[in-house]
């Protein structure tokens, strides 16, 4: 049965979310069946297991009980690659999943709409990270990337083939996040790993200035001023 939870169950959690590549090219009824598929999957993976369900049509977010740790993760990715194989291989190609995954242990609970907490925010910021989505589509034989954040992986690592993870820098400045994660992408990453995000470029030291005193951005290049702007250098007096 799928279900949101008990509101108030909260403190630390681990959270895990899952979305399927590609959900908006199929067709009305390849969506039908997408989500059919991917319910069946994601069932299967989490039958007779401790765990709240959050479902969003292409993908869901899960929250494993209370008690449950760090360490029940690579048997649920585990589950979720073979389920996935299994699904792919009876598929046709049109219906073939590909599954971006991403786990967090952080402050999470059920609440009145779905859940809440910044371990619920944290995961899925990871989830929707150009990085995973990159990954994913750079890679047409892999149908599975997955990304593991800190204190998940600090725990998990025993049990998971590590040489077949790198840790890379995620950053997204139009959400504000910006966090370490252990990504894998279905096989070895190449030794070097993956290169982190380029620094945003400087500012350029000219701005535009309104005459009452407020900025309103760098510039490159100007050609003409008009009306209260004058332009000056940072710092001038």
């Amino acid at each position: 049965m799928r279900m949101v939870g008990r509101r108030g169950d909260g403190d630390t959690r681990v959270c895990v979310a899952v979305d399927l590549e590609g959900y908006g090219r199929r067709t009305d009824a390849g969506q039908e069946r997408a989500q059919d598929a991917l319910v069946t999957l994601l069932d299967a993976v989490w039958s007779g297991r401790d765990v709240a369900r959050q479902p969003n049509g292409d993908g869901e977010v899960a929250l494993l009980g209370p008690g449950v740790g760090a360490e029940a993760v690579p048997e649920v990715l585990a589950a979720l690659a073979a389920g996935l194989r299994a699904a792919n291989v009876a598929a046709p190609a049109a219906d073939r999943m590909r599954l971006r995954v991403a786990a967090h242990l952080g402050r999470a609970r059920p609440a009145r709409n779905g859940f809440a907490g910044s371990g619920v925010v944290r995961t899925c910021r990871v989830l929707g990270a150009r990085v995973l989505r990159e990954q994913l589509q750079l890679r047409p034989g892999v149908d599975l990337v997955s990304a593991l954040s800190e204190p998940v992986f600090a725990v998990a690592a025993a049990d998971l083939p590590v040489a077949e993870y790198r840790r890379v820098l995620v950053s997204e400045p139009v959400k504000a996040f910006r966090g370490w994660v252990w990504l894998h992408v279905g096989a070895p990453l190449p030794a070097a790993g993956i290169p982190e995000p380029a620094a945003p470029p400087a500012e350029s030291g000219m701005r535009i200035e309104i005459a009452d005193g407020g900025l309103v951005g760098s510039i490159v290049q100007t050609r003409e001023l008009h009306g209260g702007l004058t332009l000056r250098r940072d710092g001038a007096r």
